[in-house]
């Protein structure tokens, strides 16, 4: 027989979980648009390795799964085509200001070679606090960058907060940064526009 903190905590994991789901982001204003690009020109992109930006990294993060692969995942679910990218390219290592100050040359070399359409999605922070409750906060940034013509054409930022009071929040502070992030994902690709 199931006890009264496992309803509880089950109760009150399933609220949360709802409360995220339901609350669709809409399309935003990404914080740049290269002029006159369109979203529907774009035939696949191409997702390639999250980078880890992060200056503190006690918290274990699975970047394969919560970053890239959720990227891959909304991405599609949108109506674009897409693939992963199991590597950065010619490029190598990349670094915060590679992606910001991108030059037409490196862009080029970034991912594989057959790719147009190449994204990538850095972490920028993620913590959780213990109160009596759990919450968690985390930042992404994404780049998207036309390999043909060697433009950066969308860029963006994700903050996504979660948050449970009580000792059921105490018990899923483990949760707090996997729902944060996947907030601060959802809200960084709201300005993607979905494909009609």
């Amino acid at each position: 027989m199931e006890s009264r903190t496992g309803r509880l905590f089950k109760w009150a994991f399933l609220a949360t979980l709802f409360f995220s789901v339901s609350c669709a982001v809409p399309l935003k204003p990404p914080i740049f648009l290269s002029p006159g690009f369109e979203f529907t020109s774009i035939d696949r992109i191409v997702v390639l390795p999250a980078v880890d930006l992060r200056v503190e990294k006690k918290i274990n993060v699975n970047l394969d799964k919560q970053i890239t692969g959720a990227t891959e995942k909304i991405i599609r679910n949108k109506g674009y085509r897409t693939s992963l990218g199991n590597t950065m390219g010619e490029v190598g290592a990349v670094i915060e200001e590679d992606l910001k100050d991108a030059k037409p040359e490196w862009i080029k070399r970034l991912g594989p070679p057959d790719a147009r359409w190449v994204m990538v999605v850095c972490l920028i922070d993620v913590a959780t606090t213990l109160t009596f409750g759990s919450t968690g906060n985390a930042e992404v940034s994404g780049y998207m960058y036309d390999k043909e013509t060697g433009v950066m054409v969308w860029k963006d930022k994700g903050i996504g907060q979660a948050g449970q009071g009580g000792l059921a929040g105490m018990l899923m502070k483990g949760l707090m940064d996997e729902e944060a992030i996947g907030s601060a994902m959802g809200n960084l690709l709201a300005s993607v526009p979905k494909r009609k």
